[in-house]
């Protein structure tokens, strides 16, 4: 038997939207009521979460270990631990999903196999940056920028246009 909320939330979500309402208006309503019911902790910590699962689906979504191998290795054979190898040598990108799980976002492959032109040269720069973490690379690589005329930088880097996204990850790292 389906919950309450999942019966409920979609109409009301209808609803809203028919009465003019937007996504970010929707989502602020939501998280404000998540933060008095469950208290400010909680709703953080949902918010981030949500925020997470978003990166992790975007632009192709993300990969265990196993399915990276096919992608990573291309023609030729690849194992697991030569994508872990490479994500812990900083030639991939890889994060855990909270689970344990590790990761890979799909976007980082070239079609031909292995990783984008650049990325791994664009990830020692972005490692240098004060703040680095797990998650600063997903955020440079997906978001467009007016630097790279409204592109994002994994949009560069599949069309091997490698500098200027270079230039930026050193500007960021600052």
């Amino acid at each position: 038997m389906p919950d309450v909320f999942t019966e409920t939330v979609p109409a009301l979500l209808r609803a809203a939207r028919d009465g003019g309402a937007t996504p970010e208006a929707l989502s602020v309503a939501f998280l404000t009521n998540l933060e008095k019911v469950f208290g400010p902790t909680r709703a953080k910590e949902t918010s981030a979460m949500l925020g997470f699962r978003k990166l992790l689906g975007a632009d192709g979504g993300s990969v265990n270990a196993a399915d990276a191998t096919k992608l990573y290795g291309g023609p030729v054979n690849c194992t697991e631990e030569a994508v872990r190898k490479a994500a812990r040598g900083g030639q991939l990108i890889s994060v855990r999903d909270g689970l344990g799980n590790v990761l890979f976002p799909v976007w980082q492959f070239s079609p031909r196999g292995g990783a984008l032109p650049g990325l791994r040269e664009v990830l020692a720069i972005l490692r240098r940056h004060p703040h680095f973490d797990d998650l600063l690379p997903f955020t440079f690589f997906l978001n467009p920028t007016a630097r790279l005329n409204g592109r994002s930088p994994v949009a560069a880097l599949r069309d091997a246009n490698v500098e200027p996204v270079l230039r930026l990850a050193s500007e960021l790292a600052e």
